[in-house]
């Protein structure tokens, strides 16, 4: 292979030329590795080769000799003959190799010495000398040239200086002799360029754009020669000439320089004075300019560079400038270069079907968050907290869009589409608790956790199925420790203030749909037998339903406690004590049904703890007549219980027959 710089033949696996120090794209390096690797295995098949060649001679000689032969020739074993491995099998290089000619590999003739790979210590020394020549040459091509040229635009500027001080030159004989530098620089680079030294012209050329920007510079806020419009506009086309550049040499760092120019133009030339229009507008046709080239070019760096400038450029105007007159433009531009940078990135990633390094398709999640910031606080003091609210959904609503796009092209199960879903459900997420308020909240938050799931199994993707699960804690956290309490009215005691009867319908609903998601979520991680701690296997599902379980029964607990409380006081504990069975005699019959010893074993630790309340607490604090139907109830279900047991003692352990008729 050749470099692609200076078209010299490349010796090894290398990330820098050894000739022009040109430093190789990480796509290049890794099919120059795949070419070295291919060449070796094809060296180590030659010499296996030629072993069995030379070991098929030598067996024939000896067949030859005990034949026709006058003495007889002592038999020599001949080497185990090569067997190819089976296509599926990965060996290593140096196994087959030693599998395949061994024989005569060992043997001590000195005309296979050859043959023999070199030795490590070689091998290390010779890599090491490689590093060293990489090195040197990195540094006497591409470092002292960087460093030469810096020092080199150092210099035209402390000699406008100094000729300004002396009174050499007048300020338009200075700035021109600095233009005149720049364009120097640029001829240079080009010249050096088609000569073959395309790295050498090519950082000539870069130092020439630097000083072109610092000549228009030092025209307008040095030496006052020409207004802002006219050095805005230089700068414009300094920047545009840096982007042409760097298309027609195919190299992004010209590309980085013109993006830094640019950026930097509003700051050099700035005056003190807000002209926000301006501003926005010139930031909103350089990111275009920019990402246009990054887009053509796939350089995924500008896009990352363009996204970090804009909003330090636009954090600046806010800062100093932003009041509530300037609220609309300031709004429509936060939001604009948000969808700049939402939309260029996923054009490169799925429109165009091409493999974009995932630096430039990251801007996408901060992009957001950034833009929805501002968005937030400026809509907040323009308007009110409900109305940011639109912000959120019309966020969604883009989020949405791109998304179903992926899911159209059938992309679903790659990164980019879990991104764009997972955005939008969390801007959905967000403005559930702007718009709407109380309860309804961990309504909508128990659907998006159900739809995290759906999407992670569907996706086989084990983060959504962590974040599905998460979610389902958090919003149980806020239904049965903030909205019980503050929106329902139960007090410590679990007794409802304003009634039992306060909000029952709102309340049942609730607590409905969010044990109805839950129920389906794990449901649907049974069906698709998912492992959610990779390490240990262990199942999502058996989880999910001991959840659902536990707060179920936490959830019956205070129901009937807090309708006790209002309509029979007396009876109040007895009930709880009843429920406990009931619920125990449920896991039961569930755990006989799903053979499932887990259901059953906490059934009989549930009927443990209601014995214990019975016995130790029911009967020192109830009333007798209570205290008869807690006894009885718990009695006859114990009962019930046990026959189960007794009759289906076969779904336990199928064996237990057997075994009784080997006692009798």
């Amino acid at each position: 292979m050749k470099c692609p710089a200076c078209h010299k033949l490349i010796a090894e696996t290398s990330a820098l030329c050894g000739y022009c120090g040109h430093r190789f794209s990480a796509e290049f390096h890794a099919k120059l590795t795949a070419y070295f690797e291919l060449k070796e295995d094809l060296a180590i098949l030659r010499d296996v080769a030629v072993n069995e060649l030379a070991a098929g001679i030598e067996r024939l000689s000896v067949k030859i000799e005990k034949q026709y032969g006058e003495e007889p020739v002592a038999a020599v074993r001949p080497p185990p003959p090569f067997e190819a491995p089976a296509a599926p099998a990965i060996l290593d290089k140096r196994t087959l190799f030693a599998s395949s000619g061994a024989a005569a590999w060992d043997r001590s003739d000195p005309d296979r010495s050859h043959l023999a790979p070199p030795p490590p210590r070689a091998e290390e020394e010779k890599n090491k000398q490689r590093d060293d020549l990489n090195f040197e040459t990195a540094m006497g091509q591409k470092w002292l040239l960087i460093i030469g040229v810096v020092a080199t635009v150092f210099g035209v500027g402390y000699f406008l200086k100094y000729s300004f001080d002396q009174g050499w030159v007048g300020p338009a004989g200075r700035v021109a002799l600095a233009y005149l530098w720049g364009a120097a620089f640029l001829f240079g680079g080009n010249l050096f360029r088609r000569r073959g030294l395309e790295n050498y012209g090519l950082y000539l050329s870069g130092g020439g754009i630097a000083t072109l920007y610092f000549a228009t510079f030092a025209a307008f806020q040095i030496y006052h020669l020409i207004g802002q419009a006219p050095s805005f506009l230089l700068m414009v086309m300094v920047t545009a000439l840096a982007g042409t550049l760097a298309v027609i040499y195919d190299t992004k760092w010209l590309a980085v320089l013109g993006l830094i120019g640019g950026f930097l133009t509003p700051v050099l030339l700035g005056t003190g004075q807000d002209n926000q229009i301006v501003l926005m507008s010139y930031m909103t046709i350089l990111n275009l300019g920019l990402l246009g080239v990054a887009f053509y070019k796939k350089w995924n760096l500008l896009t990352v560079l363009g996204f970090c400038f804009t909003y330090l450029l636009y954090t600046g105007w806010y800062a100093r400038f932003y009041n509530p007159t300037k609220f609309w433009p300031a709004l429509l531009f936060v939001n604009i270069f948000y969808l700049i940078y939402t939309v260029m990135p996923f054009i490169t990633r799925f429109v165009r079907e091409e493999r974009a390094e995932r630096d430039g398709f990251a801007v996408i999640v901060p992009n957001s968050f950034i833009a929805f910031g501002y968005s937030y606080y400026m809509v907040k003091a323009h308007f009110s907290l409900e109305a940011v609210g639109v912000v959120s959904v019309l966020y969604a609503a883009v989020f949405l869009g791109l998304a179903s796009y992926v899911f159209k092209a059938g992309k679903q199960a790659t990164e980019g589409f879990v991104v764009l879903a997972a955005k939008a459900m969390l801007f959905l997420v967000i403005t559930v608790p702007i718009v709407f308020s109380k309860h309804w909240i961990s309504v909508f938050w128990t659907a998006q956790a159900m739809a995290l799931m759906w999407m992670g199994l569907k996706l086989e993707n084990k983060p959504l199925q962590r974040s599905s699960v998460i979610l389902f804690l958090i919003a149980a956290l806020k239904l049965f420790f903030i909205d019980y309490f503050e929106v329902f009215g139960l007090n410590a005691a679990f007794r409802i203030i304003p009634g039992y009867g306060y909000m029952l319908m709102e309340r049942w609903i609730t607590f409905a749909i969010f044990f109805l998601l839950l129920y389906l979520a794990a449901d649907m991680a049974r069906e698709k037998d998912i492992a959610v701690p990779d390490r240990t296997g262990e199942k999502a599902y058996p989880f999910l339903y001991g959840f659902l379980g536990g707060l179920l029964f936490v959830f019956l607990n205070m129901e009937v406690s807090a309708f006790f409380y209002d309509s029979l006081p007396a009876a109040r504990f007895a009930a709880i004590s009843v429920l406990w069975t009931l619920f125990s005699v449920g896991l039961i019959v569930l755990g006989f049904r799903s053979r499932n010893a887990s259901l059953r074993k906490t059934a009989l630790t549930l009927f443990m703890a209601t014995v214990v309340k019975v016995f130790f607490f029911d009967m020192a604090n109830i009333s007798t007549p209570y205290r008869i139907v807690s006894f009885i109830m718990l009695g006859l279900l114990l009962v019930a219980t046990s026959y189960l047991y007794h009759k289906y003692k076969h779904k336990l352990l199928p064996e237990l027959p057997a075994q009784e008729g080997e006692k009798a």
